[in-house]
Parts: C-alpha cells; structure tokens; sequence
C-alpha cells in the first residue's frame, strides 16, 4: 500500500494525539523556563478575582523541574567507550571516531537522555547541514508523533510524522491556517498538511528523488527513544506539569499570607473614630461613643492574622519528597525539617544528596540498544547515501558485517567519598580486592597505565616518609 493511502488514518491519527502534544508542550515550555505563565493560569483558576489581583505580583516561579531532570540524566556525564566489532577494520575505527566528534554524540545524547526522562520518548534524526558537516537533531515530544500499522510487533513505528509548523492555506477568496507534517516510511516520503492534503509545490522545491516522494535511505531516518516497552506512545507522567506547578503555587500562597500577615486588622466596638484618622507614630485618637449607653465605653483594637510559615515549608518538602520517590531519586538523609532560612538550601540538599541508581541502570540498559540502533542506521544506511553523493568528507565505508558496541561506565550508588574509601580500605585488607581495583573504583577515568603510576606514586611516597633506623650496636659476649 502507498504512503498516500495511508494518510486519512495518520490524520486522523495526529489529531487523536492532540491533547498529549499540547500536554507535551506545556511541559517543555516549563523546561524552557517558562513557568510563571502556568502558575499564573493555576492561582487564576483557584482564587477570586480580587484575591488573585493582589496574589499575581507575589508568584514565586521557582522552576524544579530542570534541576530534577539534571539529576536524573547523568549516564552521559562520564563519557562511555565504543568499540567496532565483528570483522571491523581500522578505518571502521577511524570512522566512527569521526563521528563521535563531529556529531559531538555524548553532548547530544545526554540531551536526548533527558528529554527521555521529560517525555518518556523522543527522537534523534541525523543529517547533514548546508555546509557539508553531520550533526544531530533531538526532537522533544511536541514535535512529532509515531504510528504503527505493524501487526506482529505494534510497538515499532512504521511512520514518523513530524510537525513542521503552520502555513497559511487559501480557502476561496479567504486563508485559513494549516500545520504542516513531514512524513516518513522505509521507503517514502511526504508533506502534507492537517487536512491530509499533499502540498505537491513544497515537495517540488525537495532536490532528487525526495521531490518524487523516495525515502533515499531505504529505513525511516530516526530513531525512535522510548521508555515504554508496552505502548508505541507512552502515556505522559501527569504528576511531572502538575508537581512543577504546585510546589510555586504553594510557594506563592505562603507570600499572599505572609502580605495579609504583615498588616493588622484594626477593630472598633461602639466607638467612632475621628474624621481624618491616621496610622502614624505617636499618632492620637480621642474615640467618640456610638451610644450614651449605660457602661457602654468605646473600644479600639487589632487583630494580628497568623500564618504556620514552618508547617507549610515542611509539607512542601514532604511532598517534593514524596515526589522524588516516585521518579527513581531517593532524597538524601538528614535534611531534617525546613524553615524560611534553611528552605532554599534544603531543597537544593535534598536533590543533590539524592541516589538515582536504580533510574540509571534502566537507562543505561534503554541506551544500549538506542546506541546499538543509531550507529546501524548512520553507518549502514545513511553514510552510504551521504558518501555516494558527496555530502560528506569522510568517504570511508563501513565494513559489512562491523557493529558498535557501547559501553557506558558502571552505575554505582551514591556515596561520600569518605565512606567508599573506607569501604574500599576494608576490602583490600580482607583480600577481597587489590589495591587497582580500589584507585579504579576511586578514579574511574583513569587507565590501567595511569593506575599503575598512581601506585607507584603512592609507593615512592611511603619509601620516602619511613624514618631511618639506626643501626644498633651487637652486644659484648661475655667471658
């Protein structure tokens, strides 16, 4: 079945993910740092016009969100190795090394990394710019949507449908606003817009066989980042917007309370106070009874409101906490509870003290095979195409039958320094470990050469601190 025949269903398709697409952008657009506008729309629809008149210039956008991710994204800080395996030449090497730094692949991937943990999905498209140099794209989850028509396997993509923005369509002798999707298959390509309508002049402008509707490539040039082994599409993490978005908004609470706070209510009871009346210091008010009321004397005075600022600093950090469970970050100890001075410092604590090694083995397993999948698609089907057609300067080939494989550094759990190399010191005096294994485990990034003169440091340093004994003289024999 042609492309064409499929497009009633992948409109209908696109439109059947509308809302996840706007949840999606919403998320990144907070990511982006756009939060207040959100938190704004939430206080807006919790509170009365008055009351949300004076709350709006006390929003305290305090964005989590990236810094949560930040932490939760890691597996590309320590830089894994590839290697080229099964009958890989030299110049299988030498390729991939090119690359590696011309793609500047652990910079992009850990972007990918964390739109993985913001989305649940996402996709990596290699290409080649105007000015002959590869480089990638990561496409957050707003931008695209995946479809299957795949009956043995639903959860691999058969299309990608990338969105391309909006044009503006005539209708008649009106104009009416259209989106634009790219689409893609093994073997074809089209443009078309919301309407399923091929925008024949848009493809015309396309330079080869694209411009027929030819996927050149032979395979659908993305690869596909999915952090659901069940669903095409995961279903989005709905506690992700609705947290970011609560914990300012009770942020936000706790300064309109504290505004009310700052200010008394002034009370009279049968008194009338004097025209003209100020607040002022050593200010004077002669009080004037309502009523010649027997015993009836008049009275002034003040109510103070009264907001538990600590409580409600401490079921923010509860909740957070609760919150942080749930992604795979388990807070640190010892944070103990917050107040309006160790706020701040104790969210920050609570996040960079927090242990993420369960969330980042899955990672490490999900990237493996995302590695494994990328590297195919570059090195057997798209660097032919690019080389053929002299849109790259590395012409090499990649051998037939090479693979890359991936190794990322081992996942450990979060500990002191000081409580690993206490740790480590036991091991090696039991002889469950030597003394390499322990400087490897310490200095992940050094190589076995560099330990071996990390010891051999160590040693001279020992010779050179011993004290000098002098000798003893034997004692006399006796006669």
């Amino acid at each position: 079945m042609a492309l064409k025949d499929d497009i009633p269903q992948l409109v209908a398709h696109v439109q059947s993910q509308a809302s996840l697409i706007r949840h999606n952008a919403d998320i990144f657009d907070i990511y982006e740092g756009n939060l207040k506008p959100h938190v704004e729309c939430a206080l807006q629809a919790q509170l009365s016009m008055d009351s949300f008149s004076q709350a709006q210039h006390r929003i305290a956008p305090i964005n989590v969100l990236t810094k949560i991710i930040d932490k939760l994204s890691t597996i590309y800080q320590e830089s894994p190795t590839r290697n080229v395996e099964d009958e890989g030449s030299e110049s299988d090497s030498e390729l991939l090394k090119w690359y590696e730094e011309t793609l500047r692949i652990n910079p992009m991937f850990n972007i990918s990394n964390e739109f993985s943990n913001l989305f649940k999905n996402n996709l990596i498209q290699p290409f080649v710019a105007e000015d002959g140099i590869p480089k990638l794209r990561i496409i957050p989850s707003d931008s695209f949507t995946v479809y299957s028509d795949n009956l043995i396997d639903p959860t691999r993509p058969t299309h990608v449908i990338t969105y391309m923005g909006k044009r503006a369509k005539a209708v008649g002798s009106d104009t009416k606003t259209v989106d634009i999707w790219h689409v893609y298959t093994d073997s074809e390509f089209l443009i078309v817009d919301s309407e399923g309508e091929v925008q024949g002049q848009e493809m015309a402008r396309l330079q080869g066989p694209a411009a027929d509707g030819v996927n050149i490539y032979g395979r659908i040039p993305f690869v596909y980042v999915n952090k659901s082994t069940n669903l095409l599409i995961p279903k989005p993490d709905s506690d992700i917007k609705a947290m970011t978005i609560l914990i300012p908004v009770l942020i936000s609470d706790l300064n309109y309370a504290a505004m009310f706070q700052t200010f008394s209510i002034i009370y009279t009871i049968n008194a009338m106070l004097p025209e003209g009346a100020r607040m002022a210091p050593n200010a004077h008010w002669p009080l004037q009874a309502e009523t010649d009321a027997d015993g009836a004397k008049p009275e002034i005075g003040t109510i103070k409101p009264n907001v538990d600022i600590t409580e409600t600093l401490n079921l923010i950090q509860s909740e957070l906490a609760m919150w942080l469970n749930t992604k795979g970050i388990r807070p640190g100890a010892g944070i103990g509870n917050l107040d309006q001075e160790s706020f701040a410092s104790g969210i920050s604590k609570m996040i960079d003290e927090s242990d993420t090694f369960e969330a980042r083995n899955k990672q490490v397993n999900l990237y493996k095979d995302v590695e494994a999948e990328f590297w195919e698609l570059l090195l057997d089907y798209m660097h032919p195409v690019w080389s053929a057609g002299g849109l790259v300067e590395n012409r090499a080939l990649f051998s037939p039958n090479a693979r890359v494989i991936t190794n990322f550094a081992p996942q450990v759990p979060l500990m002191r320094r000081g409580e690993l190399v206490k740790d480590l010191k036991e091991e090696v005096s039991a002889g469950f470990a030597t003394r390499m294994d322990a400087i490897r485990t310490l200095n992940p990034r050094l190589t076995d050469n560099e330990i071996d003169d990390k010891i051999e440091e160590i040693d001279g340093e020992r010779v050179m601190e011993l004290p000098e004994i002098e000798p003893q003289p034997e004692p006399e024999e006796e006669e």
